[in-house]
């Protein structure tokens, strides 16, 4: 058999402007609070892990994170405590960024989960 190499074009970054928007997507309030919400990931349905809260709402919520999480990992957001509300819901990490101090040495990461 005759296999013929196989390249893709360069990858060219577009603009930043072209795929980051500073535009409010929300709906509902955000709930401001401290507290945790515990998620099963669907790659470890097994494993409850706890993410602090910086904010809640219905759709979703930022949490504080000591890693990374890739954007489009998906689980089942179960509870928020301490407010024991559940939650049952699908979920999805729509974005994670890291956190610097003004020297920029890194604090943690933050990462915004959508409830479906």
């Amino acid at each position: 058999m005759d296999f013929k190499s196989f390249s893709l074009p360069p990858k060219n970054a577009p603009p930043i402007g072209d795929c980051v928007s500073l535009e409010n997507r929300r709906n509902q309030q955000r709930a401001i609070g401290s507290g945790e919400i515990l998620i099963s990931w669907h790659h470890e349905p097994d494993v409850l892990r706890a993410y602090s809260t910086l904010d809640i709402s219905e759709n979703g919520a930022r949490v504080v994170l000591d890693c990374y999480l890739p954007d489009g990992l998906t689980g089942l957001a179960l509870f928020h405590r301490p407010t024991g509300i559940r939650i049952d819901r699908p979920s999805i990490v729509a974005w994670c960024r890291a956190m610097r101090d003004s020297q920029g040495n890194l604090l943690n990461y933050e990462a915004g989960i959508r409830f479906f």
